[in-house]
């Protein structure tokens, strides 16, 4: 039964990092069409990167503070309450949002499927 509860656990934290990397693609082309348009200390309003797959509520944020958060690839920003504590450690906190790091799995997950390379500089330090 130990194991069942483990493989069960495992596949629960998986499923809520895939949500969150869902959420994080989409934050992606939204930052690239900002940095098309609009300067690097504007606000923009990216979707919230919580676990939960029915939540679309937006966090403003300038670009500058995005690129901040996603320097780590198993770091996530969410509104503020909106954090997994079973899966996730907020690490950063403001009044709008809150920055999350995953642990275990989850991290595994979300920094194997984090789109940029840790030795290629991102779009915005090249623009910017």
């Amino acid at each position: 039964m130990g194991e069942e509860a483990d493989v069960r656990a495992d596949s629960r934290e998986e499923r809520l990092a895939k949500n969150e990397i869902l959420f994080r693609s989409v934050n992606e082309a939204i930052e690239q069409q900002a940095l098309q348009f609009g300067g690097i200390d504007d606000d923009y309003e990216f979707i919230c990167e919580c676990a939960s797959s029915g939540c679309l509520e937006h966090v403003k944020l300038s670009l500058r503070q995005y690129e901040h958060i996603r320097s780590e690839g198993t770091r996530f920003f969410v509104l503020p309450g909106h954090q997994d504590v079973t899966v996730e450690l907020v690490v950063e906190s403001t009044a709008r949002y809150d920055v999350v790091e995953k642990d275990g799995l989850a991290g595994i997950a979300a920094d194997a499927a984090d789109p940029r390379d840790a030795t290629d500089p991102s779009d915005f330090e090249t623009s910017g």
